[in-house]
C-alpha cells in the first residue's frame, strides 16, 4: 500500500459531498476494476521475478502503474470539485528524507529533516535512539506501533511527533514512509510540517515526489556501500597476498638460519678435530693434510661470512666498487686454477676457452670478478656428475662489454626454478640443499654485483640436459703502459713498521707475516702506546699499523690525534669490522688504508704497498666517527 492509497482509504466521506449516487456506482466500479489491475500487475511481477522473466516483472509494474495513473486522475477531477471552497495548496512545503536500518541501529537524514527537526546531528548519519530519546513519551508509543506494523507490511507510517530540538523547544514534524521494496528491512521516508496546508491529495503527491527522491538517495547510499565493499575486499586480498608473502618469506629465512647453521658447523668441526689431531701426530706428511684440511674449512667459513656480508652492502646500496687495470684473462685462469682440483676429483674436465679479442686490460674491479667467477663455475662443478665445465670468455667491443659463459653438463633446472635461485635464501629445491648443501646467497649476490658493474646474470637450461650462466660487465679497454702496469716489487726490505694490536694471537701472527715480508716490526697494545712513541720518535717508523678496536684508546681516536697533531706517517687500519660504511669511517679518521681480519700475506702486502704510495698534507684536519 502506498502513501496515495492510503490517502484515498483516509479522505473523509464528507469530502464527497455534491456527488450524486450515479457519480459514487460510478467511481466505485472504477475503483475496483483499478484496484483489480493493481492486484494482476503485482502478481504478474512476483511470478516474474521468482522465475527470472525480467519480461514479465516489466509487464506487471507496467500495470500497476497503469491503474495508479487512473486512480490518480480521477482523484484529481474529484479533488478539484471538493478543493472549490478551500484555500489554495502551499507550494513552500519542505520535506526531509529519512531512512533507518533495524539491523544496525543506524539512521540518515539529510539537511531539510535537520532543519525540520531542530537538530543540527540529523544531518547525516546517527542512531535511532536518539530519536527515540528526543520525542515525548506520548508520541513514543504512537510511534512504536506504527513501526511494528510498517515492519510486518500491515501499513505505512503516518503520524504527526513532537521533537525536543537543540534549543530545548519542541518542533512538531509528521513523519511518512514504509519499508523499502525487497528484502532489506529498512524503513524509509520523509517528513514535512506537520503545519503543512493544503489538500490531502495535493500534499500526498508532494510527499510521494519527496519519497521517491529519498528512495533515490537511499539507492544512491547503497550503491556506495557496494563500491566500498568492493575496495574493502580488494584490500583484503591484497593483505591475504602480503600475508602469504611474509609467511613465504619467514620459512624460507628459517630455511637459511638452519642451513647456515650446518654450513658453519661442519667446518668448524674440521678445524676442531683436525687441529686436536695435529697436536696427537708425529708425522709430518699426516700434519700436512690436516693443516690443508684446516685451511681448506677456515676458507669456507670466512666465504660464508664474506657472503652475508656482501649481501648487507648490497641491500644497503653501499657495496664498495673499484675500477681498476684488471686482465679478464689472469683472473679467470687463476680461477680455473684454483677450482680445477675440485673438478678433477669428481672426474670432470674444467675448460677456459679465451676468445680472439679479450683485451689484456678493461676498467674493472678484479675482486668482484673473481668473486662472480668462482661462485659460477663452483656451482657448475658442484651440480655437475659427469662431463665438464666449459668457462669461455668473450668481448664484444662495440659496446665495451666483457662476457664471461659458465656451460656444465650437469643435473640443469626446471623453468620455475631459473628465477627462484636468484633470490636471496633460495635454492631450486629443498631437495637441492640437503643433496649439495649451501646458503642460496651466491646467484643473488653474483647477479647483484654484475649489476652494479653494469651488467648482469642471466641462465638458460633444460632439466637433465645442463644450464648456462652468462655473466656481462661494462669493461672499457685499457692500453697496457708503465702507468698500469701494477707494480712487481714487493714490500722494502726493513720497512719499519709499528703494530698496535691488542689482541695476543692476531698480534703474534701479524708479527710473523712482517717478518716474512721482511719488515721490522715493533709492537703495542693499544692506541695510546703507539700515539706515545710516534710522538717520542717519529724518525723510527716508516708505517703504522692499527687495529681500530683496542682498550684505552682504540684507533680511531689514536689515528684523529696523530693527524691533527700533524703526523704525516702511512696509517694501515686493520680490523674485524666489514659493514656497509666501516672503510669511509676509518679513512675518515685519518687511515689510508684498510683492511679486514683474518689477515693473509698478500693481502698485507698489498696493503702495505698501498698505504707506502699514498701522500698525506700534515695541515689536514680529521675527526673521530660520530
Amino acid at each position: 500500500m502506498n502513501l496515495k492509497e492510503r490517502s484515498a482509504i483516509m479522505t473523509p466521506p464528507s469530502e464527497t459531498t455534491g456527488a450524486t449516487a450515479p457519480d459514487v456506482h460510478r467511481e466505485t466500479v472504477q475503483a475496483g476494476i483499478g484496484w483489480a489491475i493493481s492486484l494482476i500487475g503485482a502478481v504478474i511481477a512476483c511470478l516474474g521475478g521468482l522465475a527470472g522473466r525480467f519480461e514479465m516483472v516489466g509487464l506487471g509494474v507496467s500495470l500497476v502503474l497503469m491503474s495508479h495513473l487512473h486512480l490518480l486522475h480521477r482523484r484529481r477531477v474529484d479533488a478539484t470539485r471538493r478543493d472549490r471552497a478551500l484555500p489554495a495548496p502551499s507550494t513552500s512545503a519542505v520535506f526531509g528524507h529519512w531512512s533507518w536500518d533495524p539491523t544496525t541501529g543506524l539512521a540518515r537524514g539529510d539537511g531539510a529533516f535537520a532543519t525540520l527537526s531542530g537538530v543540527a546531528t540529523f544531518a547525516g548519519t546517527w542512531s535511532f535512539e536518539e530519536l527515540l530519546h528526543r520525542i515525548s513519551p506520548a508520541d513514543l508509543g504512537r510511534l512504536h506501533v506504527a513501526i511494528e506494523a510498517a515492519l510486518e507490511r500491515r501499513g505505512l507510517i503516518d503520524l504527526a511527533i513532537d521533537v525536543r530540538n537543540d534549543v530545548g523547544s519542541s518542533n512538531t514534524i509528521r513523519l511518512l514512509g514504509g519499508v523499502e521494496d525487497g528484502t532489506s528491512p529498512a524503513l524509509v521516508g520523509v517528513a514535512v510540517a506537520a503545519a503543512a496546508s493544503g489538500s490531502t491529495e495535493d500534499l500526498v503527491e508532494d510527499t510521494n515526489t519527496a519519497l521517491e527522491r529519498s528512495l533515490a538517495e537511499h539507492a544512491r547510499t547503497n550503491e556506495e556501500l557496494v563500491a566500498i565493499r568492493g575496495r574493502l575486499e580488494r584490500k583484503n586480498r591484497e593483505l591475504e597476498r602480503a600475508r602469504a608473502a611474509a609467511v613465504e618469506a619467514t620459512r624460507c629465512k628459517g630455511e637459511f638460519l638452519a642451513n647456515m647453521s650446518h654450513e658453519i658447523r661442519t667446518p668448524l668441526s674440521s678445524i676442531v678435530g683436525f687441529a686436536d689431531l695435529v697436536d696427537e701426530e708425529a708425522s709430518e706428511e699426516t700434519r700436512r693434510g690436516m693443516l690443508q684440511a684446516i685451511r681448506r674449512n677456515s676458507e669456507h667459513l670466512l666465504s660464508l661470512v664474506n657472503d652475508v656480508l656482501d649481501l648487507s652492502r648490497l641491500e644497503a646500496d653501499r657495496v664498495e666498487l673499484e675500477r681498476i687495470p684488471t686482465s679478464p684473462g689472469e683472473v679467470a685462469n687463476d680461477v680455473v686454477g684454483m677450482l680445477e682440483p675440485r673438478a678433477t676429483e669428481k672426474g670432470l674436465d674444467l675448460v677456459l676457452e679465451i676468445e680472439d679479442g679479450v683485451p689484456d686490460l678493461v676498467a674493472l674491479d678484479p675482486t668482484r670478478l673473481r668473486q662472480v667467477l668462482i661462485n659460477l663455475i663452483g656451482n657448475a662443478i658442484k651440480f655437475t656428475e659427469e662431463g665438464g665445465v666449459v668457462a669461455r670468455v668473450s668481448y664484444d667491443a662495440s659496446a665495451c662489454r666483457l662476457e664471461i659463459a659458465v656451460v656444465d653438463s650437469g643435473i640443469g633446472l626446471e623453468p620455475r626454478a631459473i628465477e627462484r635461485i636468484f633470490e636471496p635464501f633460495r635454492q631450486a629445491d629443498g631437495s637441492t640443499t640437503r643433496r649439495y648443501g649451501g646458503t642460496g646467497l651466491g646467484l643473488h649476490i653474483s647477479r647483484r654485483l654484475c649489476e652494479v658493474l653494469g651488467g648482469g646474470l642471466a641462465v638458460t637450461s633444460l632439466p637433465g640436459g645442463g644450464s648456462t650462466f652468462t655473466a656481462t660487465f661494462a669493461a672499457p679497454p685499457l692500453q697496457r703502459s708503465e702507468s698500469t702496469t701494477p707494480s712487481v716489487d714487493g714490500v722494502p726490505h726493513g720497512l719499519r713498521v709499528l703494530l698496535a694490536e691488542d689482541g695476543p694471537d692476531n698480534r703474534v701472527l701479524v708479527e710473523h707475516l712482517l717478518r716474512k715480508l721482511g719488515a721490522d716490526v715493533v709492537s703495542v697494545e693499544n692506541g695510546r702506546d703507539a700515539v706515545e712513541r710516534l710522538d717520542a720518535r717519529p724518525e723510527d717508523f716508516d708505517v703504522l699499523i692499527l687495529d681500530m678496536q683496542m682498550p684505552i684508546m682504540d684507533g680511531w681516536e689514536a689515528a684523529c690525534r696523530l693527524r691533527n697533531a700533524g703526523a704525516a706517517i702511512p696509517i694501515l687500519a686493520l680490523t674485524a669490522n666489514a659493514l656497509p660504511g666501516d672503510r669511509a669511517t676509518c679513512l675518515e679518521a685519518g687511515c689510508d688504508g684498510f683492511l679486514t681480519k683474518p689477515v693473509r700475506r698478500d693481502d698485507l702486502a698489498s696493503g702495505l704497498m698501498e698505504v707506502l704510495a699514498a701522500s698525506r698534507t700534515p695541515q689536514r684536519g680529521f675527526r673521530m666517527a660520530g
